[in-house]
């Protein structure tokens, strides 16, 4: 069962995806736009990290 960290960790980045896409069909300005994308950036690295960490706990077993 996935931890709460882990459900936290993808809620965040479901939200940071959702927010940029949002704002990209509302045409919204140039700065709204990089705010955005700079907090995917961030959740998508947290993403990552998390998957490295689980990898790391199944012995670095990999598909």
């Amino acid at each position: 069962m996935a931890s709460d960290e882990t459900r936290r960790i993808l809620k965040v980045f479901g939200v940071a995806v959702t927010n940029l896409e949002d704002a990209l069909e509302r045409r919204a300005p140039a700065d709204e736009l990089a705010r955005l994308d700079r907090d995917l950036a961030e959740r998508t690295r947290e993403v990552l990290a998390l998957i490295e960490r689980l990898r790391g706990a199944a012995g670095g077993a990999r598909a």
